[in-house]
């Protein structure tokens, strides 16, 4: 594993604009790990691209681990479907097995902890809003095997606060050329602006504020129209 991270970056890294370079800062959080269970949270407002981030960890390094699950949009899915759904899709994902049925979240707690304490996961929960969310579907470090990584995202840091995550990672914007390139390929579908659009292009990049949301969709709105319309 140790190699893995000290390896160079893979093609999945290189398609996000810098995500090389946050990789570089989040990836050390794990360093050092190999005989523990490792709870990282990854805090900030939205269209930081916290997301985006777990998504990069979670596809680069999932073939390393015993099992993996990425449960995407805690936040809007639990207040649908509630909290067992998820656990079921998290055993599910983990184990292989679409038949597992958790009835409860008190039952999906005791499913967890029975069938995962053994294996070494990668399991990312995404956009949390509430203690239970944590408490329900990643209690305890002890629920999972040595070596296993758990990556919460969450607008909100007091959540990873109260669940006693200690490393916790909140992602800068994108810097002025990083952003000036994202821009560019959802504007130009090219990594500089055409002829004439250059300022426009600028002012447009510091209204985003690093923002990558921002960016790809301003950049995705503004694609085709003519500088009178910009």
């Amino acid at each position: 594993m140790m190699k893995k991270l000290s390896s160079k970056p893979s093609s999945i890294i290189k398609n996000f604009i810098a995500m090389e370079s946050i990789m570089e800062k989040f990836i050390p959080l794990y360093l050092g790990f190999e005989n523990n269970v490792r709870m990282i949270g990854i805090y900030g407002m939205g269209g930081l691209g916290k997301t985006t981030l777990a998504r990069v960890v979670y596809d680069e390094f999932r073939s390393h681990f015993e099992g993996s699950s990425f449960i995407a949009n805690v936040r809007e899915y639990s207040k649908k479907h509630g909290l067992p759904q998820l656990q079921q899709q998290l055993l599910a994902d983990i184990l292989e097995n679409r038949n597992i049925y958790v009835r409860n979240v008190y039952d999906g707690v005791d499913l967890i902890k029975e069938r995962l304490h053994c294996k070494k996961i990668l399991l990312v929960i995404d956009d949390v809003d509430h203690l239970d969310q944590l408490t329900n579907l990643a209690g305890e470090q002890d629920w999972f095997g040595l070596g296993s990584w758990i990556i919460i995202t969450t607008r909100d840091e007091h959540v990873l606060k109260l669940h006693g995550v200690l490393n916790r990672y909140n992602p800068n914007g994108l810097n002025n050329d990083d952003a000036l390139k994202l821009f560019c390929l959802k504007a130009f579908k090219n990594e500089q602006p055409e002829k004439g659009y250059m300022q426009l292009s600028q002012a447009v990049v510091k209204y985003a504020s690093g923002l990558p949301l921002a960016l790809i969709t301003l950049g995705s709105f503004l694609f085709g129209r003519t500088i009178v319309e910009w």
